[in-house]
C-alpha cells in the first residue's frame, strides 16, 4: 500500500521536467508578461498619440493633438478638431485603457475655451 505513493514521489522528484519550477533553459517569464512597468501601452517614447485615440481624430491628425478628459468617465473624451471641441463617446475597453494612461500625463492649458459642462475637464497635449 505504501509502495504506490513512494514510487510516485520518487518519480516526481527524479524528473525535473515534471517539477513545478521553470523549464530548463527557459527564462521563466511567460510571454506577454515580460514588460512590467515602463511606458503605458500604445504611447510612444516621446509622448506620441496612442493609436486608438488617434483614430478618433479621423483621417487628418493634427501635429499638436489636444484632448480633454473627464477623470470620472473614461468612456468619453473631448477632441479639439478644426478649432472646436468635439465629444466622442462609448469607448471600448482598449480605448478606456488609453484614456487611463493619458490621465497620468501632465495637464496643459487649453488653447481654446473648454466646452461648458458641469465637470472639470483635464486637458492633455500629444505632440
Amino acid at each position: 500500500m505504501r509502495l504506490v505513493p513512494m514510487t510516485l514521489a520518487v518519480l516526481l522528484f527524479s524528473f525535473p521536467v515534471l517539477s513545478f519550477g521553470d523549464p530548463p533553459g527557459g527564462k521563466g517569464t511567460p510571454p506577454g508578461l515580460a514588460k512590467k512597468g515602463g511606458l503605458p501601452p500604445g504611447l510612444a517614447k516621446k509622448g506620441g498619440l496612442p493609436p486608438g485615440l488617434a483614430k478618433k481624430f479621423g483621417a487628418h491628425r493634427p501635429e499638436k493633438a489636444y484632448m480633454a478628459f473627464d477623470p470620472l468617465h473614461q468612456d468619453r473624451a473631448w477632441f479639439l478638431i478644426n478649432g472646436r471641441w468635439v465629444l466622442k463617446k462609448r469607448f471600448n475597453a482598449s480605448l478606456r485603457a488609453e484614456v487611463r494612461d493619458a490621465l497620468q500625463l501632465p495637464p496643459v492649458p487649453p488653447p481654446l475655451p473648454l466646452p461648458s459642462v458641469r465637470v472639470e475637464l483635464r486637458v492633455v497635449l500629444f505632440e
